[in-house]
């Protein structure tokens, strides 16, 4: 893909979220949002996190622009007679233990409800999703190897740093290794994570905080009263990179495992990573799924596929920035 210089991208946000306004000024929407973590880890390249302290605020900021709810709330709101002129519906993906720990307090103290997207096979996991490992080799070591080497899917990797790799270049072998293990099996990831770790000299595990929530938790955050427990596969898939048999194989073992842990139904779904393809859709749809989110920018209505809800990002904004943002896309408070 041809690269865009920095103008033509803000040029374009500027007209996808003028199109979105519009969108949500002709008819009722639903605007889904997309959080991970409630948490201040040491490294997020990807954005992930967002302050405890932040995310109170964002709650406040929301409760001014109009009923924020689970996902299957926002897609029963557009379905009403008269639906709400736009409903703002809160999701998690991945299952981290802060959802429990962070998020949910201050959900229960804005009196919210949301949706949690969890790996079923992550959970309990004694270590960090493979992803923050990566993350914290590459950007929380002052010193690293000047090369890298690992043997994927019976290929050889080499990966060359230099002396002393600034955060651009490190930021670059991030996404490099990460595309890579993307395509691999979970046991072939976790191999070559750990010996990732190994080389960079830090432990795998991680912190506890960073880790997937344990079953015990998981069940008490679905037990709440303010969760809806959303699939998002066995172990995280990337849906497009495996062959459709082991994609629907996983998106099936993920909503079953989850709905007899929690004896609760579980009818929404998120693609891991944002992809999918016409395989993975009908593939979540015969696993008895209702719905599906991806990560692409955008905002729902009562036309809108079911199986392809956009969602937008939340990043780690304090509440002005929070309020331009969704402002931005969604119009302002007072509806104008």
């Amino acid at each position: 893909m041809n690269a865009i210089a920095e103008p033509a991208w803000s040029g374009l946000r500027r007209l996808a979220r003028f199109g979105m306004r519009r969108r949500a000024a002709a008819a009722p929407c639903g605007v889904v949002l997309m959080y991970h973590r409630i948490a201040e880890p040491a490294s997020d390249p990807w954005d992930l996190a967002v302050s405890p302290r932040n995310f109170a605020d964002q709650l406040a900021v929301l409760a001014r622009f109009g009923p924020v709810g689970t996902l299957a709330g926002m897609r029963a709101a557009l379905d009403r007679p008269a639906p709400p002129r736009r409903f703002f519906a809160l999701t998690f993906d991945d299952g981290y233990r802060d959802n429990l720990v962070a998020a949910l307090p201050a959900l229960t103290r804005a009196g919210v409800r949301a949706t949690v997207f969890v790996a079923s096979g992550l959970t309990g996991s004694d270590r960090e999703f493979w992803w923050d490992t990566l993350a914290r080799a590459m950007l929380e070591c002052p010193t690293l190897p000047g090369h890298l080497h690992l043997r994927l899917g019976g290929g050889r990797h080499d990966w060359r740093l230099g002396p002393a790799p600034g955060r651009a270049r490190r930021m670059r072998l991030i996404a490099s290794v990460r595309s890579e293990l993307m395509r691999l099996e979970p046991a072939a990831i976790e191999a070559a994570i750990s010996e990732i770790a190994a080389w960079a000299g830090i432990e795998r595990a991680g912190a506890a905080a960073n880790h997937p929530m344990d079953l015990a938790e998981m069940q008490a955050l679905a037990a709440s009263g303010q969760i809806e427990i959303g699939g998002h596969t066995h172990s995280h898939a990337a849906l497009t990179l495996i062959a459709p048999e082991a994609a629907a194989a996983e998106i099936a073992r993920g909503r079953a495992a989850l709905r007899d842990r929690t004896g609760q139904p579980v009818t929404s779904f998120a693609y891991p990573y944002g992809l999918h393809d016409g395989h993975g859709l009908a593939a979540v749809r015969a696993a008895g799924f209702d719905c599906a989110c991806t990560v692409r920018p955008g905002i729902a209505d009562a036309a809108s596929d079911p199986f392809r809800i956009p969602r937008i990002q939340v990043k780690d904004w304090p509440a002005e920035r929070f309020e331009r943002e969704i402002a931005s896309f969604a119009g302002r408070a007072d509806g104008t």
